[in-house]
């Protein structure tokens, strides 16, 4: 049997490798995870093996093979998260680093994440992971691997989101209480969002296809391409010809007594 082993650390990783030519080797760790009560996923494997993401907790485990001068090598690479302490995770910008449902899963507990699915349109739902779901500490994952339920695409923060288990929430959720680290909250009021922001922001008016969307190419203190922005507005309805604009600046908002808050954040790395 033809056998390697590699251990490294990466970052804030811890990693395992195993390398083997042994079939049998290969089945039965694999059948140990499983076992073990690891969430798993096949993917496409050879005419005799099948290849696997196995997730638990902190630990993600891809078991696969591949060719190696002729030879079939299966292989084993097992990745270990270090759970950060709590009071790393402080900021919205901070559950960036939770990378799969398993992880977060790992720090905040099992009872305090859901798998659930967002409407992304009228149309299209994506499967995500709700943190504190219909509560003010809530924050939808929404996952760039929707089966195996990881690689992080973005998050979201807001009061209730429309997800498969919101829709059917009839209870009173009241302003959500994760904070970015430039100030900027869900439910924030423009005229603050401006003092935040230190500059004037624009964004596009209600006929547009991004309608309420702060344009990501704003200046000032808030990186909107990494923190997108959302606004919401309360009595605009007499405001037809202003919010029918193509963009619309801050300044002639406030002019005109626009009500506009943050309605939601959109945060990626």
């Amino acid at each position: 049997v033809i056998r390697t082993v590699d251990l490294y650390k990466k970052e804030d990783c811890y990693f395992f490798v195993l390398n083997t030519s042994s079939i049998a080797e290969y089945e039965s760790a694999c059948n140990f995870l499983k076992k073990n009560q690891f969430f798993f996923t096949t993917g496409k494997g050879s005419c005799c093996t099948t290849s696997y993401t196995f997730q638990k907790r902190n630990y993600l485990v891809n078991a696969d093979q591949v060719k190696n001068e002729g030879e079939t090598i299966y292989r084993l690479s097992v990745r270990k998260k270090i759970i950060p302490e709590i009071t790393e995770v402080q900021y919205a910008e901070d559950l960036l680093r939770f990378d799969s449902h398993e992880y977060l899963a790992s720090f905040f507990g099992e009872k305090n994440i859901k798998k659930d699915e967002y409407y992304f349109s009228e149309n299209e739902l994506k499967k995500c992971s709700v943190l504190f779901p219909n509560t003010n500490q809530q924050a939808i994952f929404i996952w760039g691997d929707e089966e195996n339920y990881n690689n992080l695409s973005y998050i979201l923060i807001s009061g209730i989101l429309p997800t498969m288990s919101a829709v059917q929430y009839t209870g009173f959720v009241s302003q959500n209480k994760w904070v970015s680290k430039t100030g900027l909250y869900s439910g924030m009021g423009l005229k603050d969002l401006v003092r935040a922001n230190n500059a004037d922001i624009n964004f596009h008016g209600r006929n547009s296809e991004f309608s309420f969307l702060v344009n990501p190419d704003s200046k000032g203190n808030i990186d909107f391409k990494k923190c997108g922005v959302m606004l919401g507005c309360i009595g605009c309805g007499g405001s037809e010809t202003l919010l029918d604009k193509e963009k619309i600046g801050t300044e002639e908002a406030l002019e005109n007594n626009l009500q506009l808050h943050v309605f939601y954040i959109m945060i990626s790395k």
